[in-house]
């Protein structure tokens, strides 16, 4: 189970512990057809087959396999988000290490069987899907949000917009080598090799990048738009959403932290434990 029973579901989705152990069912299916068979085999009838369950108990909680997608992107987010945290909440690690450590995880995750068939798929149907492509938008953001964070760290001298651009092309490089490194790919293997080598550039090239140097290359700091925006399918209000549960969660994540390495005898009893909120998702795109 890959962090299904922590999901945050749509509203309404699965309010009682019965419920939510039907939202997981149902999920977990649908991730599995989405996997072994593509998306076009995806239908609220197959995810009720498989499950051995009248189709009116999934319509119950999906009205349609959009919705139904919904949930499953967010099921495969939540436990990735939360390791991308444990990272850069890393107290003894530098900025670099930590963007080293994130480049790993991305590099390791895109050579699970989830991760190299479910992403192609929404790729593909990013192009014809405008829910899907908001969602994949989504997903890409609060990536590129951590790294625009520790480019910032590592190298100040770059402007905002400087900054995301090269978050895109870091984010880029890692996702186009899916096809090459991804689970069952020819490279595959080869992963520690093309992890140490995709380190070594992208460490690198956010520590040694300046405007002046990509100014030799046809870039003009000058050129700068004061007024410029992060490019996205969102609309301002979705994006500033987005962003603002982000930023919630990161508070979360900070109190978990802190109550974690808190010694329960200082305060004379042990703290009863409290569920953790799953962190930032596309539940509201």
């Amino acid at each position: 189970m890959i962090g299904a029973d922590r999901l945050r579901t749509r509203t309404g989705s699965g309010t009682y512990q019965t419920g939510r152990e039907r939202v997981v069912q149902i999920l977990e299916t649908a991730l599995e057809i989405i996997i072994e068979d593509g998306y076009q085999a995806l239908t609220l009838r197959e995810v009720a087959r498989r499950c051995k369950i009248q189709i009116g108990a999934v319509s119950y909680y999906y009205k349609s396999r959009s919705d139904l997608l919904q949930d499953v992107i967010n099921m495969v987010l939540v436990p990735y988000a939360e390791n991308i945290s444990s990272i850069v909440r890393e107290p003894d690690l530098s900025a670099e290490q930590k963007l080293e450590r994130f480049i790993r995880l991305l590099l390791d995750d895109i050579q699970t069987k989830r991760t190299t068939r479910l992403f192609p798929h929404l790729w593909v149907l990013a192009n014809h899907d405008p829910f899907v492509a908001k969602a994949v938008d989504c997903i890409y953001i609060l990536e590129r949000r951590t790294l625009s964070r520790l480019i910032a760290e590592i190298n100040p001298s770059l402007a905002k917009q400087e900054r995301e651009a090269l978050a895109v092309y870091a984010s880029a490089s890692v996702a186009g080598s899916t096809m090459f490194v991804g689970f069952e790919r020819p490279w595959a293997g080869e992963l520690p090799l093309y992890s140490a080598i995709a380190c070594h550039a992208l460490v690198d090239l956010v520590k040694s990048v300046t405007p002046e140097k990509l100014k030799a290359y046809g870039w003009r700091h000058e050129d700068l738009n004061p007024k410029w925006k992060t490019p996205t399918l969102l609309s301002d209000e979705e994006f500033a959403a987005l962003l603002a549960r982000a930023d919630s969660d990161d508070a979360l994540a900070l109190a978990d932290l802190e109550r974690d390495v808190a010694r329960p005898e200082e305060s004379g009893k042990a703290e009863k434990p409290r569920g953790r909120r799953p962190r930032s998702n596309t539940s509201k795109i």
